[in-house]
């Protein structure tokens, strides 16, 4: 199998459809592709999936929310494609993107993943679609000067990390990080894993031409505890990589967000 696209479903049944017919004409045109879905919504999934054509997708029902990473993992023990591609069910696909992901990620061996652009319905490019290097400082930063991305060069550049919404990966490699860090529930774990891949001196790309839909938060509706765990995926990811001291630093300079995000945030 040369490609597996691989789809964490939770609270996301109303707009899968929408997203597996986008894979259609992408799946086409790659000989040996195939889709599994990983669902945690405590509903089964797979009578909806079954009405879905052309393709047949696999689905393997978890049903409870187990998060993004284990859930990824899980798919993964199946062994299915040589390169898999985490895809969220909140988007929508550009005819050829997979085939184009594919030619960048086999076109030097020292590539490991490949990521798109993640576009907003006006087109305009998600600020965490991809980035660099993640320090206390440029987090506060960027939450203070909001920059968002220039990507209006087509060429194809290397980044410390690529979202997991559509993100693509060799299997050995994912095998090799021993798949994501499960200690994320949600948040991070995509920034972690590539930060892994560069330590073993894999790149990082990101094809700028390729531009998929993502309706970005569509599968947790309470946003106070949506918050709570991007802090503490935040505040593990530090002291993972960076040790005590730039974590306690991070706790510091995020502390007004974090009391006005998750202490008195009640949406």
């Amino acid at each position: 199998m040369k490609l597996t696209v691989q789809i964490v479903n939770y609270n996301s049944r109303e707009i899968i459809r929408e997203c597996l017919d986008s894979l259609k004409e992408n799946l086409e045109n790659i000989h040996e592709s195939d889709v599994l879905i990983i669902n945690n919504d405590p509903d089964k999934l797979s009578e909806l999936i079954e009405d879905i054509k052309p393709f047949k997708a696999k689905v393997i029902e978890v049903n409870e929310n187990i998060g993004f990473g284990r859930a990824h993992n899980l798919g993964c023990c199946e062994k299915r494609g040589e390169f898999i591609l985490f895809l969220n069910p909140d988007t929508k696909v550009p005819r050829g993107a997979f085939k184009e992901m594919l030619s960048v990620i086999e076109s030097d061996k020292k590539v490991g993943i490949v990521g798109p652009v993640l576009v907003d319905h006006n087109g305009r490019a998600a600020e965490e679609s991809y980035g660099f290097n993640k320090t206390p400082l440029s987090i506060i930063k960027n939450k203070l000067f909001p920059s968002g991305h220039e990507d209006e060069n087509e060429n194809i550049f290397e980044v410390d990390w690529v979202s997991g919404g559509a993100m693509l990966i060799r299997k050995n490699l994912f095998d090799e990080l021993g798949g994501f860090d499960e200690n994320y529930f949600m948040y991070f774990e995509d920034v972690d894993l590539c930060l892994q891949a560069k330590k073993r001196g894999y790149k990082i790309m990101v094809h700028p031409s390729i531009r998929i839909f993502h309706q970005s938060g569509q599968s947790f509706a309470d946003n106070q505890n949506k918050k709570k765990y991007y802090y503490d995926s935040q505040e593990y990811y530090f002291r993972k990589n960076f040790g005590t001291t730039k974590t306690v630093l991070l706790k510091l300079l995020r502390l007004p967000f974090y009391i006005k995000n998750v202490i008195y945030n009640k949406k």
